[in-house]
């Protein structure tokens, strides 16, 4: 696990400094009629626009939708009232885990393939038990994800610990992840600029977000600003301007995050 988070921060750290020796043709511009920023990604030929988290205080830009299952991702499957079939006691844990394989499914017994992928739990669990009960009268199943491996947000640039967290079932905020690499680098980091760069989980996502945490009063917006799959956060250094070369670099490695991600899963 070590020499992961080595190999993860040594990765990235290359992405970061090869980004500040870019040739000209990307640049930020200002939509002076509204004061808000954009920045234009040559390789895309498309300007984005960076809006600020404090301007959206309305719950439903916050608020966190409920965990899709994805591949990779383990799921525990418990079937009560059969102990002559299924067994609940004197068995090791791991055998009521299912791995989702790359194409989306689980095998269990009697059923067979389930597709698993892109569903909640509670979807899950009502497939696995209408396949049940073409068996078994009044089918009891259990459905849990164990662990949750297919989404995951990464944190790079001015943090302590730049790293990937994986998200879960419980909605994770901003002050939050960056609470789980230590924070800021005090000597390094710039506190009022702090990005968000959301590409989705098709990839396909061009947004930006900038959070200003440089006071307590913006530790809370960020409070309440929950993470999707994929999210990039990046701190920029203090006294630089790179940010948006190293934002601009962010889109047309979306394969790269990828690759980065095969090589420090567990």
């Amino acid at each position: 696990m070590i020499m992961k988070n080595k190999l993860f921060i040594y990765l990235f750290t290359a992405v970061f400094f090869s980004s500040c020796s870019l040739s000209p043709g990307m640049h930020m511009s200002v939509n002076k009629s509204n004061g808000q920023t954009s920045i234009y990604i040559e390789e895309l030929d498309e300007e984005i626009q960076i809006n600020d988290i404090a301007l959206f205080q309305n719950k439903s830009f916050y608020q966190q939708g409920v965990y899709t299952i994805g591949k990779g991702d383990q799921v525990s499957l418990t079937v009560w009232g059969l102990p002559e079939i299924f067994p609940n006691t004197n068995i090791n844990p791991d055998q009521n885990l299912r791995r989702v394989d790359s194409k989306g499914n689980i095998f269990f017994p009697y059923i067979g393939l389930v597709k698993a992928e892109g569903k909640t739990q509670d979807q899950l669990r009502t497939d696995i038990s209408i396949e049940f009960s073409k068996y078994f009268t009044d089918p009891q199943i259990d459905v849990s994800i164990a662990r949750f491996n297919s989404q995951k947000i990464y944190l790079l640039g001015e943090v302590v610990s730049p790293s990937k967290i994986n998200i879960t079932d419980v909605p994770l905020s901003l002050s939050e992840a960056l609470g789980e690499v230590k924070g800021l680098n005090n000597n390094t980091s710039s506190g009022s600029e702090v990005f968000i760069v959301r590409q989705g989980k098709s990839l396909d996502k061009k947004e930006i977000y900038y959070a200003d945490l440089s006071s307590p009063s913006g530790f809370l917006v960020a409070g309440n600003f929950y993470l999707e799959d994929n999210d990039i956060i990046y701190v920029n250094a203090k006294s630089t301007t790179r940010w948006n070369r190293v934002i601009s670099q962010f889109f047309p490695f979306s394969t790269f995050l990828n690759s980065i991600d095969n090589l420090v899963q567990d």
